[in-house]
């Protein structure tokens, strides 16, 4: 006997008790083999193929319709957009525009072409302090009257020598 033929078997191995696999339980006969000519293939008939083939058709038109939507609705925007910067560009020049014409250096100067002088003299005119005698009913504040006290007879003296002098001055 050769070492292949002999078992050796180990003093502290035991051989395990074999098991036996449970059987399984008994299944209804729900399987059965098909024959080629019993088998049913559902096929896309030409009335279903023609209405696949309208919805199909349908649903690219529309993805192509809302996508030209879009790229109007963009091309708008960009417009709008270089109208706007166009716009505030314009909106910036016409402030330094009117800055420049209200700079009072310029203002003096237009004066000065126009044929005004500067005074060696300023002279601040204050207007006279309202008589509290001839002042009305107040509307509430102590100081501010409710009727102009210089509205009367003398006024119309007044308007009539202020005329003569602002026509002269109207080109």
């Amino acid at each position: 006997m050769t070492m292949l033929e002999s078992p050796v078997v180990h003093p502290h191995h035991r051989e395990a008790p074999r098991r036996q696999r449970p059987q399984p339980e008994a299944r209804p006969n729900h399987l059965r083999v098909v024959a080629p000519a019993e088998r049913v293939r559902r096929r896309l008939t030409p009335a279903s193929a023609v209405v696949l083939t309208t919805v199909v058709f349908a649903v690219f038109l529309a993805v192509a319709v809302a996508q030209t939507m879009l790229v109007t609705g963009q091309v708008r925007l960009d417009e709008l957009d270089g109208q706007l910067s166009s716009e505030q560009a314009r909106y910036q020049e016409l402030r330094k525009d009117v800055a420049e014409l209200e700079a009072p250096t310029r203002i003096v100067s237009a004066a000065q072409e126009q044929g005004m002088v500067t005074p060696d003299d300023l002279l601040y005119l204050q207007p006279p302090a309202a008589d509290r005698s001839t002042v009305g009913p107040t509307t509430g504040d102590d100081d501010e009257p409710a009727a102009d006290p210089t509205v009367g007879v003398a006024s119309d003296r007044t308007w009539s020598a202020m005329k003569p002098l602002l026509d002269a001055s109207i080109p």
